[in-house]
């Protein structure tokens, strides 16, 4: 049973997260995240969580590096033509399987049914695309980081 609670809160921070994201970029960064995420928590009459923080947190230090990622996995797509609740998806799924612990696989599929319940018509197809393109390369960028850090430590 207390898998199902945690499943469920931890959907739900993925949710308070992604309607953050998309308030920040639909203000063209102009409000602060923090602002953003108080009034999603305000409007949804939903409380603050540690997770649903860490992603904002996160995404707030590397949003640079994670829209560099967006643009690099989704190459074949315009940037201008991704709709901002595929970036605000993108965001935050992007962010938690490359800053943590969640199994790949877990966040494909929790961000596939977020798109399913937010974007559009083939936003479902386009995340899972982009995010398991990027999946893919995982294993080879640590292995790279793994190969730097021994060379320099010879």
């Amino acid at each position: 049973m207390a898998d199902k609670i945690d499943k469920k809160a931890r959907h739900e921070s993925r949710v308070t997260a992604i309607k953050t994201i998309f308030a920040f970029m639909a203000r063209e960064s102009e409000i602060p995240l923090a602002d953003c995420y108080a009034h999603v928590l305000d409007v949804g009459g939903l409380k603050s969580d540690d997770f649903s923080k860490r992603l904002i947190s996160v995404v707030e230090q590397d949003l640079s590096k994670i829209k560099l990622l967006i643009r690099t996995y989704a190459s074949d797509f315009s940037m201008k033509k991704i709709s901002a609740m595929n970036w605000a998806i993108l965001t935050v799924g992007m962010t938690e399987m490359k800053y943590f612990d969640t199994p790949p696989i877990v966040v494909i599929n929790e961000y596939i049914e977020l798109a399913k319940d937010f974007g559009e018509t083939k936003s479902a197809s386009f995340v899972n695309g982009v995010l398991d393109t990027y999946r893919k390369t995982i294993g080879k960028e640590r292995e790279q980081t793994i190969e730097v850090s021994e060379s320099n430590n010879s």
